[in-house]
């Protein structure tokens, strides 16, 4: 079985950006910041998540009532590939730590979306990722619960190892019909169509670079998780968030 252990642990500034304010804005990087070469020709990749919560939206409630630490589970699926991440996004106050293990798209499929585990399926606990994600599962007998996909641009800083900063546009949730191997359907804008939302992750501080190009575009930071956006406009008529 293919697998690979990753972790994170990062802060995190997003902000809301209309479409044509992305080129110029990127442009006044240029000097700062390298692609990733994961944009590829088309200038992008997609990303489809799968998340998990329980029957009762346990997490989904855990950020709303602003929990200062909780954790979530979810299934992320870069562009076609047959090889699936899983999850572990856990907050700290302001510090974001993410823990992750990579599994084929069939096993995943056949592990968390077609009820193995409820039907008693015992799962070798290979690493500390994956004994806590089983974990997770048990005790908020979570299941496949909303998707949301986007086009993502990513660029690295030349010269700050820790900075990462992402454009995601088409971003949309798809709350029905989840599965791994499509897209689910029907899919619904999470965020107004022209609009953008801009992500920073660093480790320590934000380069004073960086600073002054979010200062010099009027960029309005808000405070959103793309999951919760989309089971409150779905569930509770985008009243919570």
């Amino acid at each position: 079985m293919a697998r690979e252990i990753k972790d994170f642990n990062r802060l995190e500034l997003k902000y809301l950006v209309p479409h044509e304010t992305i080129d110029a804005f990127v442009e006044a990087l240029a000097s700062y910041v390298v692609p990733d070469p994961n944009n590829g020709p088309t200038g992008g990749y997609p990303i489809y998540s799968v998340y998990a919560d329980s029957p009762q939206l346990a997490c989904f409630w855990e950020k709303i009532e602003g929990l200062k630490f909780r954790r979530k589970v979810r299934f992320r699926r870069y562009g076609d590939s047959d090889q699936i991440w899983l999850e572990i996004k856990q907050r700290i106050d302001r510090t974001l730590q993410k823990r992750r293990i990579r599994w084929p798209l069939q096993q995943v499929e056949d592990v968390f979306f077609q009820g193995e585990l409820r039907d008693g399926a015992i799962v070798e606990e290979e690493d500390r990722v994956l004994s806590e994600i089983l974990f997770l599962w048990r005790h908020y007998d979570l299941r496949p619960t909303m998707g949301t996909s986007y086009q993502r641009q990513a660029w690295f800083a030349a010269n700050e190892s820790d900075l990462r900063i992402t454009f995601d546009t088409r971003v949309q949730f798809h709350p029905s019909d989840l599965r791994l191997d499509v897209k689910a359907e029907p899919a619904k804008a999470l965020i107004a169509p022209d609009h953008a939302i801009l992500e920073v992750k660093y480790n320590q501080t934000v380069p004073l670079w960086l600073c002054r190009s979010i200062a010099e575009f009027d960029l309005q930071m808000i405070r959103m998780s793309k999951y919760c956006t989309a089971v409150d406009k779905e569930y509770f008529g985008g009243e919570l968030t």
